[in-house]
């Protein structure tokens, strides 16, 4: 799936007026907020930070899966807590995609002039739902749905004998990613390692400066690639510096409109952020079912799509957010898209050092870039 605005007529052209996120450290388990107070508290920013009243008029709601709380129909007890009632309300499945394709497809429903106003959101509550589990404690939250059924996830596409043996999780089957790709692009295991460390320190510079980030501190490639007390080896290569820190709680939204209503309610358009386009693609769920390791089929497809929207060169893209699970996977982006390893390949600060809110970073990460453009960056990639 692949599309661009350039045929929206004027008056219906998507663009985001308002970004929201919050982030909750509270000093005592039972204070710890919930996903759904987390997303109105990230709603409600977002509606401030656009300096209008967007809220109540909401008619696309797109809600990214929760994995640390499980409840029943949670777009619909959001949209009862919104006080609304949207014509398009969706809790989508398991994916760290999804963020950025329900902004495509909210920016389709606003061009297409299906909607008005959209928003998409996420949140995880997994540190005070982590710690509450291990002292006992059942927080004061909205019941935990037990009648719901578990969201499809991991082993539950991967062949019987991959389960078996362990190898399911991406913790461990991203290492053969690692592995392939570094032996295919001919580099040594201590030259991918070092490949590795510098781009990851890189993401940490850039969590020190997010307001937002869960770990602000600045490593050096060394203290991330050598295993130690802190920082143990989770699975070779990767350290626990090197793969997603899912223990926090965090909340973030977007809010969208077309760009005629913004102007009519005021926005100043510097403030307005253009949707400019996206692609979408898929590889199999079973990793074992893909013809090789040394690249994402599906990676390519999106990343070139995107690359011929802006013009036909990655180096068009001035922000970029590169999905950092683990560090493969920037990497064989990076290269994709043509880019030495001097370009800066995250806004947000990674799944690392940002945090890892589970399927919601990407949420973040279009919060981020939305802040980086209008700082006075041109083109962004998500």
């Amino acid at each position: 799936m692949t599309n661009s605005h350039s045929n929206v007529p004027a008056d219906l052209i998507p663009v985001i007026v308002g970004v929201g996120e919050i982030v909750d450290r509270p000093k005592e388990i039972a204070e710890g907020l919930e996903p759904l107070a987390l997303l109105v508290e990230a709603l409600k920013r977002a509606e401030q930070d656009s300096g209008g009243r967007w809220l109540g008029e909401i008619e696309s709601l797109d809600v990214v899966n929760f994995l640390s709380w499980r409840y029943r129909d949670p777009e619909k007890q959001l949209a009862d807590r919104l006080g609304i009632k949207p014509k398009h309300a969706y809790y989508g499945p398991v994916g760290g995609e999804s963020p950025i394709r329900y902004l495509h497809e909210a920016a389709q429903r606003i061009a297409r002039g299906e909607c008005s106003v959209a928003a998409v959101c996420g949140a995880e509550a997994q540190n005070t739902a982590t710690k509450a589990e291990r002292a006992g404690i059942t927080p004061p939250w909205t019941p935990f749905a037990h009648d719901v059924a578990e969201p499809k996830r991991g082993a539950a596409f991967q062949k019987p004998m991959a389960v078996k043996l362990g190898v399911f999780r991406p913790v461990s089957v991203y290492p053969f990613y690692e592995a392939a790709t570094s032996a295919h692009w001919g580099q040594s295991p201590r030259e991918a390692m070092a490949e590795s460390g510098a781009l990851w320190a890189a993401y940490s510079r850039t969590a020190c400066e997010n307001p937002s980030a869960w770990l602000k501190r600045r490593f050096t490639p060394e203290e991330i690639t050598t295993p130690s007390p802190d920082n143990r080896l989770i699975a070779w290569p990767y350290t626990k510096l090197m793969v997603a820190n899912p223990t926090v709680n965090m909340g973030g939204a977007v809010l969208m409109t077309s760009r005629a209503r913004a102007r009519a309610a005021g926005i100043a358009e510097d403030r307005l952020i253009h949707i400019w386009g996206g692609a979408s693609a898929e590889e199999q769920r079973d990793y074992l079912e893909r013809d090789s390791f040394i690249e994402s089929h599906a990676q390519n497809a999106v990343l070139k799509a995107v690359v011929e929207l802006a013009g036909g060169e990655g180096k068009a893209f001035d922000a970029i957010e590169l999905y950092s699970c683990f560090p493969c996977v920037p990497k064989m982006a990076r290269r994709t898209l043509g880019l030495g390893s001097d370009v800066q390949l995250t806004v947000t600060g990674g799944l690392t050092f940002f945090g890892a809110p589970l399927n919601t970073y990407m949420t973040h990460a279009a919060c981020a870039m939305v802040r980086k453009l209008r700082g006075g960056a041109k083109l962004g990639l998500l």
